[in-house]
């Protein structure tokens, strides 16, 4: 293990929402990042687990910040089971090492998070980032049978086990899995993989009525055809994704874009193509798309990274999660408040999935003299939402920002639950303290 002290410039690259930490380890085994959490516990010493750090501007800012444990050099692949659709990693690996790995045989972690290319297993799992596969496949959630973490005190835990059928007991592995390095520092995790579908069809179209289309998205959801994915982008996120596409669908100036993914065995896949082409010529849509399947990768991939968390232009961006049946009228919320949201915001999400980004641009010196306004309004937005059985996250923002406001909101009472959680598996408090829900 090697760690190092730092110099100025140093604590303000690893700052974590301009608080700067006094120095970084890199374990490269669970032993000595256990030796290193017992340090820091003894020492009372706070620490930030950190991956690649995509995930970095997630939550609030830390209460404190003195020590980075980096998982970089944590990425071997421990045990890969082919035949069982089973792998066991280390949390520093990259999750697009993971997939290149797995494609040789023909199979894949079946989560497109933002910022895939970069984001390791780890990174991943802590925010439980996901992607527009989520319909089809769930979240990383779903996927850990197994884990190995180290407790705040530096004890080295395992949960669950390496195959599906798993042991008896409580799974502590999921209770990891978004929890933003709160509780433990994930070391080890095991999988469950699937086969690549041997074909797959990405069918798109414009739409100009709102009502229709989250129609359709209701009709395709709950029809025999099983679409994997399943998103809807109004003009503005549309032409966001279009940059990122170098011409392969043409920029929609108005109205709304959905796109279906479809990955059927054997001549299923052929049903979805005329199904998606039929229902969606039946509910309105203009400019039809269908792609094979490497433009279909092309196009999904540019639709995950379009809520990537790296700072860009002080982009603002807030995630609602809400019961699917109601996403006329969250939509409908965000497009009322489209002044407050910079004007013409970006909105895109899971449409039979119950999650949607909305994102805008700010500037920063007009920012800062609006910090309370603009709380406020962010804090309307989350009140109306929530009456309808939702949540809003801030999952981005200018740091001067998430001092006037709670980036997760309330929780009501799964809080004492949470913090009773914390208590126990970090009993000082030196885990990413204040990041999470409630000042956890």
């Amino acid at each position: 293990m090697s760690w190092r002290e730092l110099d100025q410039v140093g604590r303000e690259s690893c700052a974590v929402d301009g608080v700067e930490p006094s120095a970084i380890c890199w374990p490269e085994t669970a032993d000595d990042a256990a030796k290193c959490l017992q340090v820091a516990d003894r020492l009372g010493a706070s620490i930030s687990p950190r991956g690649s750090g995509t995930k970095i501007a997630l939550g609030n800012p830390p209460r404190s910040c003195d020590l980075i444990v980096s998982t970089e050099r944590l990425r071997r692949v421990v045990d890969y089971a082919p035949a069982n659709l089973t792998v066991s990693v280390e949390a520093g690996l990259p999750l697009a090492a993971l997939q290149s790995m797995l494609s040789q045989h023909d199979q894949n972690l079946p989560i497109d998070p933002p910022d895939a290319d970069r984001a390791t297993l780890g990174g991943v799992l802590a925010a439980n980032a996901s992607g527009a596969r989520r319909l089809g496949h769930g979240t990383g959630r779903d996927l850990v049978i197994g884990t190995r973490s180290v407790t705040a005190s530096g004890l080295v835990v395992r949960s669950g086990g390496r195959v599906v059928k798993n042991v008896a007991g409580y799974d502590l592995g999921k209770l990891y899995v978004g929890s933003l390095g709160t509780l433990v520092l994930l070391v080890e995790v095991n999988l469950k993989v699937t086969p690549i579908p041997a074909s797959q069809t990405t069918t798109l179209g414009r739409f100009e009525s709102l009502d229709r289309v989250a129609e359709l998205s209701r009709s395709i959801a709950r029809s025999p055809l099983m679409p994997t994915a399943l998103d809807l982008l109004n003009a503005p996120a549309a032409a966001r994704l279009t940059e990122r596409l170098e011409g392969l669908v043409s920029r929609i100036y108005s109205g709304y874009l959905l796109l279906a993914l479809g990955a059927a065995p054997g001549g299923g896949v052929r049903r979805q193509v005329d199904e998606f082409a039929r229902l969606f010529r039946q509910a309105g849509a203009t400019d039809i798309v269908q792609l094979d399947l490497a433009d279909g990768h092309r196009l999904w991939s540019a639709v995950s990274s379009l809520s990537s968390l790296e700072p860009e232009d002080d982009r603002i961006q807030i995630k609602v999660s809400f019961p699917p049946g109601i996403l006329l009228e969250v939509w409908g919320i965000l497009e009322s408040h489209a002044e407050d949201l910079g004007g013409n915001p970006s909105i895109s999400g899971r449409a039979a999935s119950g999650i949607l980004y909305a994102s805008w641009p700010t500037s920063g010196r007009a920012l800062n003299g609006a910090l309370a306004a603009t709380a406020s309004r962010i804090g309307e937005i989350r009140r109306k939402i929530a009456v309808l059985g939702g949540s809003l996250v801030v999952e981005r923002c200018p740091i001067v920002l998430k001092k006037h406001l709670d980036v997760w909101g309330d929780v009501g009472s799964a809080l004492p639950v949470m913090k009773r959680l914390k208590s126990a598996l970090d009993p000082r408090e030196i885990m990413n303290p204040g990041r999470f829900v409630g000042g956890i």
